[in-house]
This record gives C-alpha cells, structure tokens and sequence, in this order.
C-alpha cells in the first residue's frame, strides 16, 4: 500500500529524515516509534505532502505521490488524523461528519445548511459515528465534548473520506485511561478494514495494535520488524525502549 524510498529531508543544517525506506502492507496497522528528535513527525509531514521531500519517492497504492499536494493525495485515499481535519465546535457531531461526506463527494463545505438535512449525507455519517462509538452523542454540539470525544470524532471525519491509508499522529496524546481503552478498541475495529500507519509514544498501545513497527533514529530506520522481534532487539532497547521521556 505505501512505500517510502530513500527519504531526505533538511532544515537548514539539521537532518532530519536521512535514507529512510520501509514498506507498509495493505491491511496492517504499521507503527512508526522512536525517540525525542527521530524524525516521526517530519515523516509523517512528507507522507501527507505538508512538507516536501529533499529527495526520494513516496508510492501509494502502486501511484508516485512525491509531488503531489495534500488535497490530491487525499483524492487518492490517504487520509490523516487529527491536523488536517477541522472540527466545527459549533456544529453537532453529526453535521460535522456530514460535511465530511460532502467534501469527500466533491462540495464545498459552504453548503453546510443543506448537509443538516440531506439524508443521504446525514445517513452514511451517523454509521461513521457508530464506528468510533459516538453514535449516543451524535446531535451534542461538538464543543461540547471531551478530548477523547474529539479525537473519536476526527477519526469518524477521515473515515468519511473513505480512506485507503489512514494516518494517525500521536491518537493518544493527551488522553486518561478511559479514553485511551476505547480509542485502542476503535482502531483494533479499523484493523484489516483499512491500512493504518500509526506514530505513537504508548508502547503499551504500539505493541497491542501494531502488525509491523520501524524505528526512527536521528531521522534513519534502524529497523523494520514484528512486534516480538522489536521487543528483544538489543540495539531498539538502547536507542528507545528503555527512555522514560519518549515524545517526539
């Protein structure tokens, strides 16, 4: 579904993203780990086409998307979470992945007024809901919810987008415990349904969801392997594992 081809990416004298290549199979959830600094963010940037790539290529789903612009890629169904999508806090959860499905059918978001009454909008946007477990909260005002209720919301808002590839930054930033359990069940839902590439900082939550992990370190892949293997390889346990302050 992905592949990222001998990546370089510098700011000023900074390196950021040095010849990194790995691959991210159709269907798995493929985390992307490493320390304070690696690069995870900058990636994850250069994937979604917010920064450019100094050099190297970045396939999609058998497609050359290096050069193209976020709004293309996301035509071609790569979705990211959480920075890309806009929640509309005076908007109810239900309008707001309403307008979702209409961006996604190619409508401007300023016919919002027609999305709060358009069935076939309002319909597949309530079954968006009920996968991320918002559907009981569907017509509260989405100022109104909690932290965890926002980032379930922005997933249920990539969703509509009917991704191929979701990309996921930090889902669990920021979260108490409750959150966190429900989010992890949400995304094991996703899991075989769509490709997830996921950065997170919760090894608790990188190696319950992840098929595959690569680790970042100082912008290079050090590693691309198993849960299990990743567990017991010496040289990850030195560069991140055994940190105590691991946000990137």
């Amino acid at each position: 579904m992905l592949i990222v081809d001998s990546l370089v990416k510098s700011f000023g004298g900074l390196l950021a993203i040095d010849d990194l290549s790995f691959q991210v199979k159709k269907g798995v959830i493929h985390a992307v780990i490493g320390p304070n600094g690696a690069g995870k963010t900058t990636l994850i940037n250069q994937l979604s086409g917010e920064i450019k790539l100094d050099s190297g290529n970045v396939l999609f789903d058998g497609i050359n998307i290096s050069g193209m612009d976020v709004h293309l890629r996301s035509a071609l169904g790569l979705a990211r979470s959480f920075q890309i999508t806009n929640i509309f806090l005076d908007l109810t959860a239900h309008d707001n992945v309403a307008l979702a499905v209409q961006a996604h059918a190619g409508h401007s978001f300023k016919f919002w007024k027609d999305a709060s009454k358009d069935h076939e909008l309002r319909q597949p946007a309530l079954e968006y809901l009920q996968q991320v477990g918002l559907e009981n909260r569907a017509e509260v005002v989405a100022g109104q919810l909690s932290h965890g209720e926002h980032r379930q919301l922005e997933i249920a808002m990539a969703l509509a987008t009917r991704p191929k590839l979701l990309l996921l930054d930090e889902p669990m930033a920021g979260m108490g415990p409750k959150e966190s359990i429900a989010m992890v069940e949400i995304l094991q839902e996703l899991k075989g349904k769509l490709t997830i590439l996921l950065i997170e900082h919760d090894m608790d939550v990188v190696f319950t969801l992840a098929d595959k992990i690569t680790v970042l370190v100082n912008g290079r892949g050090i590693t691309t392997d198993s849960p299990e293997a990743i567990r017991k390889n010496p040289e990850v346990k030195a560069a991140y594992l055994g940190e105590e302050n691991t946000d990137a």
